[in-house]
């Protein structure tokens, strides 16, 4: 930990800015420690260094805890906790508002279903995406603007009822 604790920490702190806060990338880093430690058999001296075995590892366990910590904010907003200071008529709107859109979701059809999850839930990039689903950039890019159109159009629809 003396040794690579800083590189293992700056690694961490990259990946995870702007979806956790200081006491998240010490969470990981530590984690990422444990996990050395009970997984040091699985470290092979010929494959690559210790320095490289433990970035890899940090690069793993933070890029989990980056899409654990978004998946959290999302669905905080989902439920409402995020306007704390909302009234009980807003939290509920707000509750009905995140049933509709996730009905809506679960009703896509595939691949517009997958691209959603990844693309809003899991963050993944267009590229990701589109290689994950053998579509082209521009493919990927015209399917989430129409979804984009096509969600506002439903949820417009139902608030006009």
């Amino acid at each position: 930990m003396e040794k690579y604790g800083d590189v293992v920490y700056g690694l961490v702190r990259r990946v995870l800015a702007g979806a956790g806060r200081t006491e998240d990338v010490e969470e990981c880093v530590s984690d990422v420690f444990l996990a050395a430690w009970k997984r040091i058999d699985e470290y092979d001296m010929k494959k690559g260094t210790l320095r490289t075995w433990l970035l890899i590892l940090a690069k793993y366990a933070a890029l989990d805890a980056r899409r654990k910590l978004l998946r959290q904010q999302v669905m905080q907003s989902f439920d409402g906790h995020a306007a704390a200071g909302a009234s009980v008529e807003e939290k509920v709107l707000t509750k009905e508002a995140s049933a509709e859109l996730l009905a809506l979701v679960h009703a896509l059809p595939e691949p517009d279903k997958s691209l959603f999850y990844r693309r809003y839930f899991s963050y993944e990039s267009i590229e990701q995406i589109s290689q994950g689903l053998n579509l082209t950039v521009k493919a990927v890019e015209s399917r989430l603007y129409r979804l984009r159109k096509w969600f506002k159009a439903k949820l417009g629809e139902r608030r006009a009822e």
